[in-house]
């Protein structure tokens, strides 16, 4: 059983600050390589002394990386670990780092960028919609934000704390089932927000128009067809669209 170690906390709170500046200095040579490597500078200073050996470490992080930048944080724990024990060649802490590329940034872009973020989204939609006092929005901006952020923020601390704990065995972490309750609730939130969005404007523009409450109708419904056929999102896009141009066309001249 991996022995149970901790960073110290000043250390892991210098990596949680500079993680927000992972990619100040992306670039498509390296990725996220001159980010990672000012993160770990902490561990570097914390291992050696010698300032000769300090540089050393850092170039050899120097290398290509990437990740989604949250999940970074993960990395950022498991290699500290794995650079304290002492017991892996550069070269194998290489290929580890390169083996964490691929999970660290399908499951990030799975739960921040399909889920959470238009999760969030949508939910700020709603006070766009209902909200007309400057006061309330702004109360309501950063309620979306806090919403947002927990999640986030969370996903920071974590990944340095549970990474630095599992060195090698981070792996075993990286999958998106972990983070099933953050999708279940953002998928949620999302689809509420979602159908109160299409529910409101149906309402509020099809008093005015009706035209634009049929064209929308028949939209939904003949997407929902496609769907069922399983032809290819584009195709049934570019039907759909076209379709309810044509449509909302023939009404308005009717």
């Amino acid at each position: 059983m991996k022995e149970q170690k901790s960073l110290p906390f000043s250390v892991s709170l210098s990596i949680f600050f500079r993680s927000f500046l992972i990619q100040a200095v992306w670039n498509y040579q390296s990725l996220l390589s001159v980010g990672f490597a000012f993160c770990l500078k902490p561990v570097a200073c914390r291992l050696y002394k010698d300032q000769a050996a300090r540089i050393d470490f850092l170039r050899r992080h120097l290398g290509f990386f990437n990740a989604h930048p949250y999940f970074a944080s993960y990395a950022l724990g498991a290699i500290s670990r794995v650079e304290e024990d002492r017991q892996a060649s550069p070269e194998m802490i290489d290929r580890f780092r390169n083996a964490l590329i691929g999970p660290l940034g399908a499951i990030g872009d799975q739960l921040f960028w399909g889920t959470i973020k238009p999760g969030c989204i949508l939910f700020a939609m709603i006070g766009v919609l209902l909200i007309d006092r400057v006061h309330l929005l702004v109360a309501y901006f950063f309620a979306m934000l806090i919403c947002y952020n927990i999640p986030h923020l969370l996903i920071r601390v974590r990944g340095i704390m549970v990474g630095y704990r599992q060195g090698f065995d981070v792996y075993k972490l990286l999958n998106i089932v972990q983070f099933q309750n953050f999708r279940i609730i953002y998928r949620g939130l999302g689809a509420i927000s979602l159908g109160f969005v299409i529910g409101f404007n149906v309402l509020e523009y099809g008093r005015i128009n009706p035209t634009l409450s049929a064209v929308f109708g028949l939209s939904i419904g003949g997407s929902y067809i496609f769907h069922k056929w399983k032809h290819s999102f584009y195709r049934n896009a570019l039907i759909i669209l076209t379709g309810s141009v044509l449509i909302g066309i023939i009404l308005e001249n009717l």
